[in-house]
């Protein structure tokens, strides 16, 4: 499955807004260069600090998110990452929501809930809908789902069908027993008969 872990567009948005609006280092951009460079070095935790820092400048806030989300899902912390994630889907870029709505699609789909990831992946069309890669995990995920349903409904009907079986079985188990209790009782009475004297008239 793709992923799109770091926003590069971040850095250059980020870049022109302040270039044009003179703000200076108002803008988050330090603390999201810092941020990329330590999430593609491996350095998971520095780069957390860094988009922590960065987001406390209450500017680019959703896309900060996406990148505390995907630093959180290298970090394994699914809960965490799908929660800044989601918050990221409140941006109105079409980009965002694509990225975001596609990464939360593989962590549904890695996680083994391949409804949920269906549902983002198709939510990642809508935003981007030439996206190859998120047709291909939406038509992998759409897959997925159908075979665990269908292996579901098949568990549901098991239970019957081995009651079915089992009663055919307890069946045939009683009609031995009754079979082998008939010819006891005629060995019986055939002893009875047997055992009994006739008397002489």
């Amino acid at each position: 499955m793709e992923r799109y872990h770091i926003v590069y567009a971040v850095i250059i948005a980020a870049l022109l807004f302040s270039c044009l609006s003179g703000c200076g280092f108002k803008e988050p951009i330090l603390e999201v260069l810092d941020g990329n460079y330590r999430f593609l070095r491996g350095d998971y935790t520095g780069a957390n600090i860094s988009y922590l820092k960065a987001r406390e400048k209450e500017v680019y806030k959703e896309w900060i998110s996406y990148n505390i989300g995907n630093v959180y899902n290298a970090l394994g912390e699914t809960d965490l990452a799908i929660e800044e994630l989601l918050f990221a889907t409140t941006g109105e870029q079409s980009e965002l929501l694509f990225r975001t709505h596609f990464n939360i699609g593989n962590i549904y789909f890695e996680l083994g809930d391949y409804e949920k990831a269906v549902f983002h992946f198709r939510q990642s069309l809508e935003a981007k809908p030439n996206s190859i890669d998120a047709k291909i995990n939406l038509e992998i995920a759409i897959d997925k789902m159908e075979k665990e349903r269908a292996l579901q409904t098949n568990r549901e009907t098991q239970p019957e069908k081995r009651d079915v079986e089992m009663t055919a079985e307890l069946i045939d188990i009683l009609d031995q027993a009754k079979q082998k209790e008939a010819m006891v009782w005629k060995f019986l009475k055939k002893a009875e008969k047997e055992d009994t004297p006739e008397e002489d008239w």
